[in-house]
């Protein structure tokens, strides 16, 4: 067990021998922030489409990876100027590891997100490190119709 107040963090590439961490931690995260916003068959839709292992396949390159003692606990994707995931392991959060990741993906020209307008922490977390709301619209999530946000960084 990691202690998450003392550790030392590695931010690397993605691996393809990391896919199937990555895939447990994204899901979990998934499951956290949407499992109770949308409904019971977007989650079957969602698990049995395999949308973790849909966005594995085709961002495993762009992504980058927060690792503790050869643990990941975070991992942000970056696609062009997107941000397409940002997902941090519950134990890790308010560490400064998903402020990190966001910064370095920031650095290497992501300036776009879209979170979910009822994830209030995530909005306040994305302000908190100077991203502003810059258009509102809804996203089909797995057959479920969810307000969202636009977020820059210039």
């Amino acid at each position: 067990m990691i202690d998450p107040l003392n550790f030392d963090c590695i931010f690397r590439p993605a691996k393809s021998s990391d896919a199937s961490a990555l895939h447990q931690l994204l899901h979990v995260c998934w499951m956290e922030t949407y499992g109770t916003q949308v409904s019971a068959d977007s989650v079957k839709r969602f698990t049995d489409e395999d949308a973790v292992g849909e966005h594995l396949r085709l961002f495993l390159d762009t992504m980058q990876v927060a690792e503790i003692n050869g643990e990941i606990v975070g991992v942000i994707n970056q696609f062009e100027e997107f941000i397409t995931a940002l997902s941090v392991a519950k134990a890790f959060r308010g560490n400064r590891i998903g402020f990190s990741l966001l910064h370095n993906a920031y650095i290497a020209g992501g300036r776009w997100l879209e979170v979910g307008a009822f994830n209030t922490s995530a909005i306040a977390f994305y302000e908190g490190c100077g991203w502003r709301k810059t258009g509102e619209f809804f996203d089909d999530v797995f057959g479920t119709r969810l307000a969202a946000l636009l977020m820059l960084r210039s």
